[in-house]
């Protein structure tokens, strides 16, 4: 699972022409902003253009974003196409924001409590980040709980610069709650890889 943003873009470039067996993979979406697959803020046309190209063209996508009108009404169905391949991921690459966020777990945001822990054993959630600095187009969003996350085999977590260093330094003592990042670092552990650059 994968996330979208501007950060993964260049190693989507280079992981796309890695003589890997595609056709075996299942290529999906950490979280998903509730705009058209072909809007500039889809995370789903970001991998599209950058990583589902060359080789990696043979691989399957799991798409998030569907025609509902709002995300709340498409949980069940995308916890369906997804959870086949959650049990558990492979592989997550996560990125974080400078308000400590990841996924789409905005501090304060509406749905927050059921993506960082999930009742009933939920996959997906759907978060209203009305109320918090993302607004717009995208403050209706769909995103991995953190079971599937915490649970994976394997996660990477991607960032670049001083703010979100400065994040990342205050949310590995922070509430996890106020810093959402925390709650996949702990869950994550040692199979965590977290890598940074200026």
């Amino acid at each position: 699972m994968v996330s979208g943003g501007s950060s993964p873009g260049r190693m989507f470039s280079l992981l796309s022409e890695e003589k890997l067996d595609w056709e075996k993979v299942y290529i999906g979406l950490v979280d998903e902003r509730w705009v058209d697959s072909d809007h500039p803020g889809s995370n789903e046309k970001s991998v599209r253009d950058k990583l589902l190209k060359g080789p990696a063209s043979a691989a399957h996508f799991l798409p998030m974003k569907t025609t509902d009108a709002e995300p709340a009404s498409a949980v069940a169905s995308r916890a369906a196409a997804y959870a086949p391949h959650l049990s558990p991921l492979s592989c997550v690459l996560l990125g974080m924001g400078p308000d400590g966020h990841t996924a789409s777990w905005f501090p304060g945001s509406i749905g927050l409590e059921q993506a960082m822990y999930p009742k009933d054993g939920a996959v997906i959630a759907a978060i209203d980040a009305g109320n918090t600095p993302v607004s717009g187009d995208y403050r209706h969003r769909m995103t991995l709980t953190a079971d599937p996350i915490c649970n994976a085999e394997a996660a990477i977590l991607l960032i670049f610069g001083e703010d979100k260093r400065s994040a990342l330094d205050q949310a590995l003592t922070g509430d996890e709650k106020l810093f959402p990042v925390r709650r996949a670092i702990e869950g994550l552990g040692r199979r965590l890889s977290i890598i940074w650059a200026p």
